[in-house]
């Protein structure tokens, strides 16, 4: 049996860039004894497991601007890693009308076992690499890179390519958003398709709007990564553009 992937894995960890790069919904694993939770395998390709092509992203991103990246490693379905503790949606008994059994009538006992093994040392870690990078007299950027479905089973469409999300406006995401707004194919808008003023919650959040630190949030429709690597070569370029200007 292989051996079990990291819980999170850190690129660039010495890094003195501002910039810190996050991607909660990498992977789609879930711990071998946990039998992937009672999923069928073929559903651990959709966006219930994972956001597709962020994780090749955010690792061509992290190379391109030299900056430290935090990259979890097992599937939103086992824990979510963009959520606080105390949520109830930290894990889900179901994802877009997926009944996901290994979820069912979870104990506490299983659920703080979760938290302090997976969920907890990845927080931990972001804020660690904050505080060392203060401690030389840097202040951090938090950048979260997630990706959505054009639609959910029963949802409205989503038409767009991209959104930028945010709590409070703050220059990182105002960039963020006026750099894509220049790319006239792409159709992108403020807190679409979720609104991060409503749910205040994951990395961009708990690291960066919770202690007064620059962030945001993006979001990328997962058909642009139908093709993963043209994919990400596409997105890596636009971000890293409108990031080093």
């Amino acid at each position: 049996m292989p051996d079990e992937p990291k819980v999170y894995e850190v690129l660039n960890k010495e890094s003195l860039n501002p910039l810190i790069l996050t991607c909660e919904h990498a992977s789609a694993i879930i711990p071998s004894s946990y039998h992937n939770l009672g999923v069928k395998e073929d559903l651990l390709d959709t966006h219930i497991a994972r956001d597709k092509g962020c994780k090749e992203l955010t690792a061509k991103l992290s190379e391109k601007l030299n900056c430290t990246a935090f990259i979890a490693g097992y599937s939103r379905l086992f824990i979510d890693y963009n959520r606080r503790e105390n949520e109830d949606s930290l894990i889900l008994s179901e994802s877009d009308k997926v009944l996901i059994p290994g979820n069912l009538n979870l104990t506490d006992k299983e659920r703080q076992f979760r938290i302090e093994n997976y969920h907890r040392p990845y927080y931990t870690a972001i804020l660690q690499k904050i505080k060392a990078l203060q401690q030389q007299g840097i202040t951090p950027k938090i950048f979260s890179i997630h990706g959505f479905t054009p639609q959910l089973r029963g949802g409205n469409y989503r038409p767009w390519h991209a959104g930028v999300l945010y709590v409070k406006e703050n220059p990182l995401a105002l960039e963020l958003l006026n750099g894509l707004k220049r790319y006239s194919e792409l159709k992108t808008d403020a807190n679409v398709p979720y609104d991060l003023r409503q749910y205040n919650t994951g990395a961009s959040a708990i690291c960066g709007e919770d202690i007064g630190l620059q962030n945001a949030v993006i979001e990328i429709r997962d058909t642009e990564f139908d093709d993963i690597s043209r994919g990400a070569d596409k997105w890596t370029n636009i971000l890293a553009d409108i990031l080093e200007k």
